[in-house]
This record gives C-alpha cells, sequence and structure tokens, in this order.
C-alpha cells in the first residue's frame, strides 16, 4: 500500500494508484475533462494540476508514491486549474454552458466559477445526427479523445479518430463518412465518455452519462445475452429515459452492447401487449387478468380429467428468473403431476452441465472471467463473442491487441478469428476428434502436469490409450483442419502458463454436445490449469441467453429437479416430495421437439411421413422395433379428437440402440476437487463423432 497526505489528510492507496486516484480518496474534486477511470491517463487537457511537494503536476499522470504531500486547495494551482478550463470553455458555442446544460465541462465551470458568457465561440462545424442511438455536435468538441480512447481501448472497435490540426481538430467516425455508415457497433462509450456533450444519444436520455448518480435510477441486470452486465435504469414519468452501464458492475464494468444500452425502445412500443388476449371466433379480444387465468386454468383442468397429467406441458424460458423457472416446474409437477416441462437451455446449457459435472462435480464454469482475463494464453471455442456477448468479446479483444496468444477453433471466420494466432477450422460436428488431437500432443510432447494428474484426476491410462489413436494427421484427415495448425495450437496451449479455454454454443448444440464439453475440458486438467493450482484458469461456457444457468438449476428440464437430481433417482425424489409436500412423478417427461411432435401426431395435423421418421416406438421390453406405423390423418387436418394433443399412446423412444451409428467410444478422466479427494474411475462417455 501507499501512503501519503492530501490537503493535510493521511490517504491510503494500492500500488499503482495515482494522484487523481489520491484526491478523489480523500474527497476532493478535481477537473479532469481528458480522463476516464476506464481508460489509460492522458494528461493533455491540463486541468487537474495541483501541487506534489511543491510542484505543479497534472495529477491524473503522476503516479502517488510514499510520503508524497499534495496540496490541491493551494490559491495559486486553483487558479491555473481554472484558467485551463475557462480556456477549454472559450472555444466553445455558448449553449456548451446554458443553464440545461449537465456535461462534466459545465459542472465543472460552475464550480470553478468560470460564467457561461465565457463560451460565446460563433463556429459551425456542424452537426452528424445519421445515426439512430448516436448524434455528434461537432461544435461541442474539445479533441481530448476520450471517445477515440474507449472506442479502440475498450470496445476495440477503432470507429473514430480525430481529423483536422490545431483548434480545428474535431473527432470524425474513421471512415470518413456519415457516422451510420461507419464501422460503429453502437456500444454508446462514446456517448457515455463525452465531458461536452458533443456526443450524446437522442431523445429523453440525452446528456444522461454515467459520470451523474440521478435518484430516479433502478440497479438490474441486462436480459439479454449470458454475460450479466449490470445496468442502471433511469426512470422519468414512468417511462425509461436511458440504460446506464453500471461502473461498477463486476463484468462490464462501465460497458455495454448496443443492446443493453439502446435496446429498450419496445418498452413503449404500441404494438406491445399490455393486457391479456383471449381467442373466440378466430378473432383476439381483451380480457382481464382474472378471465384469463380462469381460462387457463379451466383449459389444464380440462386437458388432464381428459387425457392425465401427461396431458400437459410447459415451456419454461431461459430469459425468465430463477423463482419464475422454479415455480413452473413446481407447478407441473406437484400440481398436475407430471415432468412435461422444458426450456432452452437443454440445448445450448444442459450438454455444458452434464460434460462440466463429469468432468469437475459441478455444473458451471471453473473460473471467474476477471481471472480467465488474466490468462497468458486464451483458447476460445465455437463462440463469436464479439458479436453474441459483445462485452466479453471487447475484453478477450482488448487481452488479444495487449498481445496474449489467441485460439480460434470455429469454421467460421468469427471477429477474434483475425487477431488469432492460430484459427482452427473444423468442419462442423467433427469437435470431439478436434480436442482429441489437441490433446494427443499435449501428452506425446509431455506438456501435462505428473503431479496434478496423479493427485487429482483419475482414468489418465484410458484416455492415453484412446488418444494415441488420435495423431494430428488422423484428425487433420476428420476434421479438415491442417496437422501443423494443430500442433501450434496444440503448444500455445500447453507451454502457456497460465491457459484459459472459453467456449460457447459451437461446442453444446450438436448431437455430441456433451462429449464436446467433456473432451474439450480434458485440456486444462490435463495441463494442471484449473482448481487453484496457479497454473491457468481453467474452462468458461458463454451462455446463449441470460438465464440458462439458473433455469437448469431449477429444475426446468423434464429429467432433472432443482439441483441437477434426476427424477428417475428414487433419493432425488423423495428429497424433492419432503420439500414440496407432493408426490414427483418417476419417469422422464417431454423435451419440446417431442411436445409439438406428440401434439402433431394426435391432431392428425402431420403426413404419414413426419409421423412415421419423427416417433420410434417401443414395445413393453423396451426393444425398438422400427419406425411408428402411418398414421391416415391429412396435413392440416382440423382436430376434432376430444383428447389431449400431447397424449400419444406411443411412447418414444430416446435413444434405441439401432438409432444411431456405431462409433468409437471416447473416455474421459475426472478433476478431484483437492489431492487425494475420491473420484470415479475411467468413464465411458457416449459414442464420439469420430469414424
Amino acid at each position: 500500500m501507499t501512503r501519503l497526505q492530501v490537503d493535510g489528510a493521511p490517504v491510503e492507496l494500492p500500488a499503482g494508484a495515482s494522484l487523481l486516484d489520491a484526491v478523489q480518496a480523500a474527497g476532493a474534486a478535481l477537473p479532469a475533462l481528458c480522463h476516464d477511470d476506464r481508460l489509460r491517463p492522458a494528461g493533455s487537457c491540463r486541468t487537474c494540476l495541483v501541487r506534489a511537494d511543491g510542484r505543479t503536476v497534472a495529477a491524473c499522470v503522476t503516479p502517488a508514491t510514499p510520503g508524497l504531500t499534495v496540496d490541491t486547495a493551494d490559491e495559486d494551482v486553483r487558479n491555473l486549474r481554472r484558467d485551463a478550463v475557462a480556456l477549454i470553455a472559450s472555444a466553445l458555442p455558448p449553449h456548451a454552458l446554458a443553464d440545461s446544460a449537465h456535461s462534466e465541462l459545465a459542472e465543472a465551470c460552475r464550480a470553478l466559477g468560470i460564467p457561461p458568457h465565457t463560451a460565446a465561440a460563433e463556429v459551425t462545424r456542424g452537426r452528424d445526427e445519421s445515426h439512430p442511438y448516436v448524434q455528434l455536435d461537432r461544435d461541442l468538441c474539445i479533441a481530448c479523445g476520450r471517445c477515440v480512447r474507449m472506442c479502440s481501448d475498450v470496445q476495440g472497435t477503432f470507429a473514430l479518430t480525430l481529423t483536422e490540426r490545431g483548434a480545428d481538430t474535431v473527432v470524425a467516425p474513421g471512415t470518413g463518412g456519415p457516422w451510420a455508415e461507419s464501422d460503429c457497433v453502437s456500444c454508446g462509450g462514446c456517448v457515455d465518455t463525452c465531458p461536452t456533450g458533443a456526443i450524446t444519444q437522442p431523445g429523453p436520455g440525452q446528456g444522461l452519462t454515467t459520470r451523474q448518480t440521478p435518484e430516479d435510477r433502478v440497479r438490474t441486470t441486462c436480459g439479454y445475452c449470458g454475460v450479466g452486465c449490470t445496468l442502471d435504469i433511469v426512470v422519468r414519468e414512468n417511462r425509461v429515459a436511458a440504460a446506464l452501464p453500471a461502473r461498477d458492475g463486476p463484468v462490464n464494468r462501465g460497458h455495454a452492447c448496443v443492446k443493453g444500452r439502446f435496446a429498450y425502445g419496445y418498452l413503449g412500443s404500441a404494438e406491445r401487449l399490455t393486457e391479456p388476449l383471449i381467442r373466440e371466433n378466430g378473432a383476439l379480444r381483451p380480457a382481464t387478468w382474472d378471465e384469463a387465468l380462469s381460462r387457463i386454468a379451466d383449459g389444464l383442468r380440462a386437458a388432464v380429467l381428459d387425457g392425465g397429467p401427461d396431458a400437459v406441458a410447459a415451456i419454461s424460458s431461459a430469459r425468465a428468473t430463477n423463482e419464475e423457472n422454479y415455480l413452473v416446474q413446481k407447478l407441473l409437477r406437484t400440481v398436475i403431476g407430471t415432468n412435461n416441462v422444458d426450456n432452452c437451455s437443454r440445448l445450448c446449457h444442459a450438454p455444458s452441465a452434464a460434460g462440466l459435472t463429469a468432468s469437475f462435480g459441478r455444473a458451471g464454469g471453473t473460473d471467474p472471467f476477471d481471472d480467465v482475463e488474466t490468462a497468458d494464453c486464451l483458447m476460445v471455442v465455437g463462440a463469436n463473442p464479439v458479436e453474441a456477448h459483445p462485452v466479453v468479446g471487447a475484453r478477450l479483444l482488448q487481452r488479444a491487441l495487449a498481445g496474449t496468444s489467441l485460439i480460434v477453433a470455429d469454421p467460421r471466420a468469427v471477429g477474434l478469428a483475425r487477431h488469432a494466432d492460430v484459427h482452427l477450422r473444423p468442419r462442423p460436428g467433427t469437435n470431439v476428434a478436434l480436442f482429441h488431437g489437441l490433446a494427443h500432443v499435449l501428452v506425446d510432447e509431455g506438456m501435462t502436469d505428473p503431479d496434478f494428474l496423479r493427485d487429482r484426476a483419475t482414468g489418465l491410462d484410458g484416455l492415453a490409450e484412446l488418444l494415441a489413436d488420435h495423431p494430428p494427421e488422423r484428425v487433420a484427415g476428420i476434421t479438415g483442419a491442417p496437422a501443423d495448425d494443430i500442433r501450434t495450437a496444440a503448444r500455445l496451449y500447453g507451454r502457456a502458463e497460465r491457459p484459459a479455454v472459453v467456449y460457447g454454443l459451437g461446442v453444446t448444440e450438436h448431437l455430441h454436445g456433451t462429449d464436446g464439453v467433456r473432451t474439450l475440458a480434458n485440456l486444462p486438467i490435463l495441463r494442471g490449469a484449473v482448481g487453484g493450482t496457479g497454473r491457468g484458469f481453467g474452462i468458461s461456457p458463454l451462455r446463449g441467453q441470460n438465464n440458462v444457468q439458473g433455469a437448469s438449476d431449477m429444475g426446468a428440464l423434464p429429467d432433472l429437479l432443482p439441483g441437477y437430481g434426476r427424477v428417475t433417482d428414487p433419493e432425488a425424489r423423495a428429497r424433492a416430495e419432503a420439500v414440496w409436500g407432493r408426490p414427483v412423478p418417476p419417469a422422464p417427461g417431454l423435451r419440446i421437439p417431442e411436445m409439438f411432435a406428440a401434439a402433431l401426431v394426435e391432431c392428425g395435423l402431420v403426413t404419414p411421413l413426419f409421423a412415421g421418421l419423427s416417433h420410434e416406438r417401443i414395445d413393453q421390453e423396451g426393444a425398438c422395433p422400427g419406425p411408428a406405423p402411418r398414421r391416415t390423418g391429412r396435413a392440416n387436418e382440423p382436430c376434432t379428437r376430444r383428447s389431449s394433443p400431447l397424449r400419444t399412446g406411443v411412447p418414444t423412444c430416446r435413444r434405441p440402440p439401432t438409432c444411431r451409428p456405431a462409433r468409437n467410444p471416447t473416455r474421459i478422466f475426472r478433476w478431484c476437487s483437492s489431492p487425494g479427494a475420491d473420484g470415479p474411475t475411467t468413464t465411458s462417455l457416449p459414442p464420439a463423432s469420430t469414424p
């Protein structure tokens, strides 16, 4: 820690802090028009001058050193700060300091006693209002460069630049044309950091930034992707005026993407449903909530009486909260009496939950993203975070630009691929083979951690036997990725001091999604780069929606209870029954595709081809005799049957032996949480995608 004095008060700061940090910690206020805590200091505006041991220095670029005495209230240095701010304001038009202006510059002038008439320049450089979310008033630009640095150093888009020279210097899109035609990704970073109001968002949020702390703000979490950005929603007159990224957000750190920052217009859309609608005689009519809920309850009750509990199914949502998902599955299981509940997380997250649980004993990533960001080698697999998870993508991009080794494995030329040291482009569906090839090189060239594997992993012998059959040359033939690139990628990962793996839906949304997660997890286990060893940061999934983890944790799945207990496990059911006071059905429910298929088959709304190919029948002994008999119902024939559309009368064959091609088995070994901890023996996985 660094100890110094500011205006006579002792201040203690962590190493690497600046004098501006010390002044702020002491509770003093300084103008700093070229500074933003999210950016590297520039020291170009000279508005944060202080006296440090008798020297006049810019506080933002001067390191805090032990024993230093800092004076911010000295009259001479205060006048210097005032003159610097007044000089900047004098080059701006009158509306820069108008009473309605609440920019950082306008508030600094008021604090320093600089009158509004100081801004009296007659500049007519014009405006750019071509962009739907960002407007530029060139006359207010002071060329501080904060917007340019935000675009490059935080977002990594490099869409902005400073043009012209001297007093004519002004920010402009780097492409030279209108803002709307530039490379801007609408993250809003430039809007938030601009100190003069030269760059603002149109509408009721104009002038609102994270620097301000309005009382009418509500803290929330972004509801779009799975990053989990913290937002402050400014509400005025019962309407959203702005969505501001919270600077203390643990993941986004005052940054956002276009969705989190600007995509709230639908809240006030005239097309948004604001009341229940009930269909009668082919048309929808407004209804009260009581009427709508009664109609739903009556329909559910009739379906259960007619077709039994399994005549009802519910699709929950990975965009809903934990509480909502929990209540949906509880309603189906304890009130209706069925396990027919599912949500989209089974496609994008359930393979991760199963694979990571098999490898590490837990259904989530192994390390927080702040740690992952400090890795010296990043392997990004099956993900396009620059577009799908822009805030995380921006942070990963900054690490790559700073020199961190980057391996991208994706058939597509995703955003990070252009900055990658190695871009592996496997054929779709060959992920398992690719991961085996990388693991082969790690084992073959001695880039594993023998002590870690001996003390904290099991099944190495079985895995080594399998990997011996996957040299890079054979894997290249399967995946299409060159053998030399496979070796290069494995060596980058294997020789790094602190590697990390980040993966997305390109790994999980496959027939062998769980296999892919488990075999990918082998890489950090082989390297000993997991489990708090200090030699790496494990493996982290990027979620598709904002609460796929929670939806799965809460048991909104046809075969799993809250906490991932299987419905077929009597002990897991007994635990749930003890809490709920109601019996839990023992048979797994229908998945979403099976729900629709069952409904269509029962209603006769499918062609014979659909019915014949979509369902395999099983006899009472569990054998799979083949396709179901063809139905006689015509396509699009109205459903006149009274029985439930979900009651097929024919059990479905989830994974009959004859329905999947024979393939080589894969093997995996499991990491144990501590040396000597008991772990399972070598486990045979479902077949891999290698021929």
